[in-house]
């Protein structure tokens, strides 16, 4: 016990001793703090990618998708003026219809016009929207992902309960036109795993906005835009569960309810117009999604959507003085997809999709088609420090029946798609990447069975994409954060789907007879500066060139001429100066000149067009609660201009709201 006893003071001897040898010869450093902006997904990207957040959501003026789209490269916005007009996007040159619309993983649908309305969809609960060319840089997606030419994608805001069980934002906008937009949302914890989410977004407005008529080379007047009002309701609800091995469960419902006015072309000088639109859309979804970490990953969705539209024309010239036609469509719809990380570096993804599309209309003689459809996809993804490479291959399936006529022939269409990147340095990090996909769209309802229009013989539409890109980013000195990105692109469409006269200008049909050709070049820079002075800077841009044009018939007269409406070069830019919680963006959106027919000639020419719109935000804390307080100035230099020939978009226009969030 002694010999015990003597060996544990003689440890704790030398351990004093040792330990005030280490106090004595140790230098104390200060704290130093390492701050430096991730890369965002969109700039290491083996496809063409963009996106906005959160942040730069609140700064650009408007809170509709196409709002935040408009300000991406290679987007052409097809705008009919107004609150409420008709907003669709091309992407690349490529028709509406090649574009794939999605909310939290959820396609927007509409198998009649196979056309999305971007306007009618709220971006004031969203985290993000991204926009990408190709196949998804995320592989274990439903097989609709992999259908479309470029994606659009919405995805919601997370809200986060670690202060408080629920959170509640409510707020206001108003404005010229007199436009009224209250809103509210409410986020609640139900539980340790589940949360609800519940949001309403009301809108209101007269859309009499004045413009000018010219009248000859030195008058013109000013007239009001008539039946350009609208009122809507857009309402979300969630219901979210994690599960105990960390996959979520989560049921998503969706309603959009709306009645607006159709303003009409102004031709000669008359802007009346008289038709009238109501819709009512709505989707649920129910989703399981797996822990992204284990090995096999599983999503799956159940979706059901239906979609009401009366169109009334009151002034129509026939027996019934006035046309009134009523569409109702709906979907069933199914998906699984499962990805499995068979190493570290590879990744194997399989999906299968089936859905069930049917259009009733009480048009005389409708066809009342359905549509069954099978999408099956077999993808990868193989990862290495410096490589990364995408493949997949898409099945499509399509069987199609009527009441009324022949259905159109089955179809049976595989289609590839290959993408690739490679990291030549990392500091600066330069990325070389390509990109190859086959893609094509099925004729829609209304291009196959429309009266006295449809053609049940049409063929899809097929399209060859091609890119090569190289992106940059690097941070130095002052600037936290920059980034450039070029691609160059081609495409190349075949049996486009086209309008043509037949026996007389009034009866048309669809035809497959176009072959469409298109080239180009998109540009993208950013920049975000530290803090000089409290004042922080940011810069991005966007250029987009492209041409595209008529490959058909070498004897026509539109020949290797620009297709409609697509401009030579679109540029964007949005500067924010930030001081604290207060900043100011300037946005500024130039559109070249265009063509409102084929031949290009300059009767059939649109003049190009700068806009500009500055907005101001500010946000501050009390207590618990946050406030935001935004103004916006829309086309600050009271541009007139038109998107579509004769139907003028708005001057400038005043914007106050506010928004309290605890």
């Amino acid at each position: 016990m002694k010999q015990l006893f003597l060996i544990i003071l003689f440890s704790f001897s030398v351990f004093n001793l040792f330990s005030q040898k280490l106090i004595k010869d140790t230098v104390k450093l200060e704290e130093v703090t390492v701050t430096a902006v991730k890369p965002p997904e969109k700039d290491k990207s083996v496809v063409p990618m963009q996106s906005v957040t959160r942040v730069e959501l609140d700064r650009i003026s408007g809170t509709s998708a196409a709002d935040a789209v408009k300000t991406f490269s290679g987007i052409t916005v097809k705008d009919y003026g107004g609150i409420g007009g008709l907003k669709t996007v091309m992407v690349r040159s490529l028709g509406a219809n090649h574009t794939g619309v999605f909310m939290d993983g959820v396609q927007f649908s509409d198998v009649a016009t196979g056309q999305v309305d971007l306007g009618k969809i709220s971006t004031d609960n969203a985290d993000n929207v991204s926009l990408f060319i190709g196949q998804p840089t995320i592989i274990c997606q439903p097989a609709r992902y992999y259908a479309s030419a470029s994606v659009i994608s919405i995805n919601s805001s997370i809200p986060n309960f670690s202060n408080k069980p629920f959170r509640f934002k409510v707020g206001c906008k108003i404005g010229s036109f007199g436009l009224i937009n209250p809103l509210f949302s409410i986020q609640n914890r139900l539980g340790q795993k589940s949360y609800s989410d519940i949001s309403c977004n009301y809108t209101k407005a007269n859309g009499e906005y004045p413009f000018h008529i010219q009248l000859g080379r030195s008058k013109d007047t000013t007239a009001i835009r008539k039946n350009s009002d609208i009122e809507s309701v857009n309402l979300n609800a969630a219901l979210v569960t994690i599960l105990r091995d960390s996959s979520r469960l989560s049921l998503k419902m969706y309603y959009y309810g709306s009645e607006r006015g159709l303003p009409g072309a102004v031709v000669f000088y008359n802007p009346f117009a008289t038709q009238r639109l109501w819709n009512k859309d709505f989707f649920s979804n129910l989703q399981y999604k797996s822990d992204t970490k284990k090995r096999l990953q599983w999503l799956t969705n159940i979706k059901y959507s239906q979609n009401w539209l009366r169109y009334l024309d009151p002034e129509y010239l026939n027996a019934e003085g006035k046309l009134d036609n009523r569409y109702l469509q709906r979907e069933y719809y199914i998906s699984q997809a499962v990805n499995w990380k068979v190493i570290d570096s590879l990744h194997l993804s399989i999906a299968s999709d089936f859905f069930v599309n049917t259009l009733d209309a009480n048009l005389y003689q409708y066809a009342k088609p359905t549509r069954y459809s099978s999408l099956s996809v077999l993808a990868f993804q193989y990862l290495r420090p410096r490589w990364e490479v995408n493949g997949n291959i898409l099945a499509t399936l399509v069987r199609e029946k009527t009441m009324e006529g022949q259905p159109a022939p089955d179809r049976n269409i595989l289609t590839p798609s290959v993408s690739c990147g490679y990291r030549l340095t990392q500091s600066p990090n330069i990325r070389l990447r390509f990109l190859y996909k086959d893609v094509f769209r099925m004729p829609t309802f209304n291009d196959l069975y429309y009266t006295l229009v449809g053609n049940n013989n049409l063929k899809p539409e097929y399209a060859k994409q091609y890119n090569a890109g190289v992106t940059a980013f690097s941070h130095w000195g002052i600037i936290e954060y920059i980034s450039f990105k070029a691609d160059f692109f081609y495409n190349h469409v075949k049996d486009k789907i086209v309008a043509v006269p037949t026996k007389n200008l009034f009866v048309w049909s669809m035809r497959n007879i176009g072959l469409v050709d298109i080239k180009g070049m998109e540009l993208h820079g950013q920049l975000q500066t530290k803090p000089v002075l409290g004042l922080r800077y940011s810069l991005s841009c966007n250029y987009t060139y492209q041409a595209a044009t008529d490959v058909t018939d070498e004897n026509s007269a539109t020949y290797n001429q620009q297709i409609p409406y697509i401009p030579f070069e679109t540029f964007t830019a949005m500067g924010t100066v930030a001081y604290k919680s207060f900043s100011v963006s300037y946005n500024t959106l130039f559109n070249g000149y265009r063509y409102v027919l084929g031949e290009n000639i300059y009767e059939n020419m649109i003049p190009s067009w700068w806009t500009s719109d500055i907005s101001a935000l500010y946000e501050f804390k009390i207590k618990d609660y946050t406030l935001k307080m935004k103004g916006e100035v829309n086309n600050l230099l009271n541009k007139q201009y038109e998107v579509i020939r004769s139907f003028p978009m708005p001057g400038r226009s005043y914007t106050v709201a506010l928004t309290l969030l605890f």
